[in-house]
């Protein structure tokens, strides 16, 4: 005879871009870098590195890109930023439905689920078009509507704050390395998104182990 357990988790939290979005391949890595002006490498990797005041929401997309100019060594006029951003956008803009489908199981077994990303307000605001499945999502965390990103502490106590949640009872998955070792260091159930069949085994085993004989 089964006898049910308590859930090991009480809330789910995922990160947006690379998980409950799609990645680009590298081949639209490489457009997006020659639409720039900038090979790939080291595109991306700059890319990367110069988005904190952005995604803090301290930055509008003009002033991003400019910062991103001079770090890359290159000019960019307005119209140039325009199709930059046109670019990125409809890269990011691609929801992931294997990755959705899991979190609608996740709340069907009696969890809870939220949204914790690093994510600038011009981007945010297109999701917010774009995408009605956003609501599903209990708590939603957006690094520009509180002016600190991944992987500062700050911002994961701001998710476990509005779930109501101990962190050891919370499951987190984030593509960046970094930011997974940042939740692990305030105490959650962190681990590195490689794919949401990777992202559901791990899920079905924690939840599937609540149950005891």
């Amino acid at each position: 005879m089964k006898v049910m357990a308590t859930n090991r988790w009480d809330a789910v939290i995922f990160d947006y871009g690379r998980v409950l979005s799609h990645s680009p391949d590298p081949a639209e890595i490489r457009h997006f870098a020659s639409v720039v002006g900038v090979p790939e490498p080291p595109f991306f990797q700059v890319y990367a590195e110069t988005r904190d005041e952005y995604d803090c929401g301290r930055q509008d997309c003009h002033q991003h890109w400019q910062r991103f100019a001079a770090a890359a060594r290159i000019s960019l006029d307005a119209g140039q930023i325009q199709r930059i951003v046109g670019v990125e956008r409809r890269l990011w803009l691609r929801s992931n439905p294997a990755t959705l489908q899991l979190a609608r199981e996740i709340r069907a077994r009696g969890v809870r689920t939220a949204i914790l990303s690093n994510i600038p307000r011009d981007l945010l605001r297109e999701l917010r078009r774009t995408f009605a499945w956003l609501d599903e999502f209990e708590v939603r965390i957006w690094s520009c509507e509180h002016g600190v990103i991944k992987p500062d502490p700050a911002i994961y106590r701001a998710c476990l704050d509005a779930l109501g949640c101990e962190p050891q009872r919370t499951l987190f998955f984030d593509d960046r390395p970094n930011n997974v070792e940042g939740a692990r260091r305030v105490g959650m159930d962190a681990h590195v998104f490689e794919s949401a069949e990777q992202a559901a085994a791990i899920v079905r085993e924690g939840l599937d182990g609540s149950a005891q004989q």
